[in-house]
């Protein structure tokens, strides 16, 4: 653990060594518990935006992309091969 200093208005620091004394903890363990709240909620509000787990829908929080443009399904039509899927060679009679 590192020491740090923090300034924070009388009133909430009575507060706090009042929540303490209630659970019987420390004022800097109540300090720390709400800090690492505050920062764990911080974090998935602010998840970061990675646009290919959004696409795939693995992002948390997003609503997924709609990224078709009507094309996809011609482009399936047109070239995968309903027996032999992707190939190189689609003008061979093999």
């Amino acid at each position: 653990m590192k020491r740090t200093t923090i300034m924070i208005e009388e009133e909430l620091l009575y507060d706090l060594k009042q929540i303490a004394r209630q659970q019987k903890r420390s004022t800097s363990s109540v300090i720390r518990e709400a800090l690492v709240e505050y920062v764990v909620e911080q974090r998935q509000d602010a998840a970061y935006e990675n646009p290919l787990l959004r696409l795939a829908s693995l992002q948390a929080n997003t609503v997924p992309m709609d990224v078709s443009n009507g094309k996809d399904e011609e482009i399936l039509r047109n070239e995968i091969h309903p027996i032999y899927g992707w190939s190189s060679d689609r003008g061979s009679d093999n």
